[in-house]
């Protein structure tokens, strides 16, 4: 079993995974890992929302987690799903050969409304995808999407600082309908 917990910036989803974490009464059988990209707090799972952390192994390629499990693992925890490289069929190969349930969380979508890094594989061999969305920071709605305030020199930029979570009508008041087209199709005009 592999269930995703996907959303915006704030949206509440590594204290989602560490609320099923902690409905887990026998921990001896969990391995918990984040990517070392993600150099916020690093070696543990942590919330914004939560005073409790999880210790958590580093990794930057999925089949680095083959190198971790073994007959006692049972069940996994990865944060932050978007900054791992690698093929998802080692998600597949553990959950349905190895039995091990396995539960994820990260951003679905760039500032730039592009899906984010391997989080759409993920997705797709989810059999539980829970999208999460955050309160929009300035009406409070319901809020689906990231926006990064000011510019950015590289496509993503590891952190929270600059980084919103907006509904679509205020996203709309924060910039022109051209400004929008141009962040949401840059990469395709790249091409």
């Amino acid at each position: 079993m592999i269930k995703t917990f996907v959303g915006p910036m704030h949206s509440s989803k590594t204290a989602s995974l560490l609320v099923t974490y902690n409905k887990i009464w026998n921990k001896k059988h969990i391995k918990c890992f984040k990517p070392k990209k993600d150099t916020r707090d690093p070696g543990v799972l942590k919330s914004k929302d939560l005073e409790e952390t999880v210790p958590a192994i580093g990794i930057e390629n999925l089949s680095e987690l083959l190198d971790h499990v073994d007959d006692d693992t049972r069940i996994i925890f990865i944060d932050e799903i978007q900054w791992l490289e690698g093929d998802v069929g080692v998600l597949n190969y553990l959950s349905i050969v190895k039995d091990i349930d396995i539960y994820a969380a990260g951003l679905n979508m760039t500032s730039e409304q592009q899906p984010f890094g391997i989080t759409p594989y993920v997705l797709a061999i989810s059999d539980e995808v829970i999208n999460i969305k955050a309160s929009c920071m300035d009406c409070g709605r319901d809020a689906p999407l990231t926006y990064y305030e000011g510019k950015k020199d590289v496509d993503t930029i590891v952190g929270n600082a600059g980084y919103v979570s907006l509904c679509p009508k205020c996203l709309k008041k924060r910039e022109n309908e051209d400004s929008l087209k141009l962040r949401f199709l840059k990469k395709n005009n790249q091409e």
